[in-house]
């Protein structure tokens, strides 16, 4: 078995599809009577799951490309879903901000959508990475990940159901993924019921357009990749119904940064 389960954290972990505890080597629910295996070196907590269709996701789980995703492609999806053709937002703001408002209380700290550690790296820097799960569902982010950072605890999962208990994270950060899942408020609600009260919901993502004409061109996009934009008020809905307030928005260009923080009980 993974030494994932020596990880003092590793009690944060329920059954995606009823929330009951996990026991055993391999984890086993009694409540639903599932199992979840961890013979490839991870826990998959979503054996039967696959990525919703498109060329975006695709390019997320194709093993030949998925090594030249950061350089390349996210670059290029930045500046056009993003209107970042100035670099507005840099690497480093990505950073900056992400380190100055992560803000865990006690708990493991989720990198929801790990894709293949760009951002993990900096939440590993600034909470350690003992604190640390990385969360995706794409196979060859997960080995491209597992390769980078080998000691980081690596689970696969569904964002729709995560594999938590209820008020078992510190915190949570989502960055540059929000837009790929099929349905964002459900992830949100999910990411409101695994946060203690305090903890830090973190996020990056896409503004939709307002300018009719950079708005259709944002959308033509869309439709290739399978993804979409988000408008501030839907977003600022959405953490609410979560549980979540809103403590900062930051936009640079057409992306979208933001921290939410659950509310006390």
């Amino acid at each position: 078995m993974l030494d994932l389960l020596a990880n003092p954290y590793h009690a944060a972990f329920a059954c995606p599809t009823c929330h009951g505890p996990l026991s055993g080597e391999p984890l086993f629910c009694e409540t639903c009577e599932r199992t979840y295996l961890a013979d490839k070196g991870y826990l998959d907590f979503a054996p039967e799951v696959r990525m919703k269709p498109g060329l975006g996701p695709f390019f997320l789980q194709d093993p030949l490309h998925v090594t030249r995703y950061e350089e390349q492609t996210r670059v290029a999806f930045l500046n056009i879903m993003g209107a970042n053709w100035n670099d507005s937002l840099t690497p480093e703001r990505e950073d900056d901000y992400l380190s100055a408002h992560i803000v865990p209380v006690d708990g493991p700290v989720l990198d929801l959508g790990c894709g293949a550690g760009r951002w993990t790296r900096t939440v590993v820097d600034t909470v350690g990475q003992a604190r640390v799960i990385g969360l995706d569902l794409s196979l060859a982010m997960i080995d491209l990940i597992r390769a980078e950072l080998p000691e980081l605890c690596v689970v696969r999962a569904n964002a729709l159901q995560l594999p938590f208990g209820r008020d078992s994270l510190g915190a949570v950060n989502c960055s540059n993924a929000l837009q790929l899942f099929p349905e964002p408020r459900t992830v949100i609600q999910e990411v409101g019921r695994v946060l203690k009260p305090g903890g830090t919901f973190t996020a990056f993502t896409f503004r939709q357009a307002e300018r009719p004409t950079y708005r259709y061109f944002q959308s033509q996009h869309e439709k290739t990749f399978n993804v979409r934009s988000f408008r501030v008020d839907e977003l600022t809905t959405w953490l609410t119904s979560a549980g979540l307030d809103l403590l900062d928005l930051t936009s640079l260009s057409g992306t979208l940064l933001f921290t939410a923080r659950k509310k006390p009980s």
